[in-house]
Order: structure tokens, then C-alpha cells, then sequence
């Protein structure tokens, strides 16, 4: 499922650190509407290109990253070192 929020924690020892939500949906709004309006211009390249170059990839473009960010949902980062730790967690 397609995360709608991100959660950032950073802390330090000795600290009490911070953690910040973020909403992911402005974000997912942001890139569809970049997306619808590069799709032309990714055709155009990708039936100019199709003989002799990466024209076929160039259309797995877009099903590839909407399945790669619909995977993102549940995916935790968690670095942990001596003077900090993070953690990023798609929710």
C-alpha cells in the first residue's frame, strides 16, 4: 500500500532528540502531477529511441516506480550509531 505518512526520529545520547511526521500525500500528489505531464514527452522519446536505443525501457519507467513506491508502505530505516540513531519509518 502507498505509505501516506513518513516518521523521522533522531536521537542522542544524553538527549531527548526530536521526531518529525510528515504527510507523504502532498508529496504523492506532487510527483502524479509531474508525472501526467512528462508522459508525452517520455513517448516521444520512447518511440524515437525504440530501434537503436532504450525505448523499451523508457516505458517501464512509470509502472516501475509506481511499483516501487506502492512497496514502500511498512519499509523501516533504523541506523543506530555510538553518538546517534535515526529512524525513518513509512506508515
Amino acid at each position: 500500500m502507498l505509505p501516506l505518512l513518513v516518521r523521522f526520529k533522531v536521537k542522542e545520547p544524553g538527549r531527548r532528540g526530536f521526531g518529525l511526521w510528515f504527510p507523504v500525500i502532498l508529496v504523492w500528489i506532487i510527483l502524479a502531477a509531474l508525472m501526467l505531464v512528462l508522459l508525452p514527452f517520455v513517448l516521444l522519446a520512447a518511440l524515437i529511441t525504440i530501434w537503436r536505443g532504450p525505448g523499451l525501457k523508457l516505458l517501464l519507467v512509470y509502472p516501475l516506480l509506481a511499483a516501487v513506491l506502492w512497496n514502500l508502505g511498512g519499509l523501516t530505516i533504523d541506523v543506530g550509531q555510538k553518538e546517534k540513531a535515526l529512524l525513518i519509518d513509512f506508515i
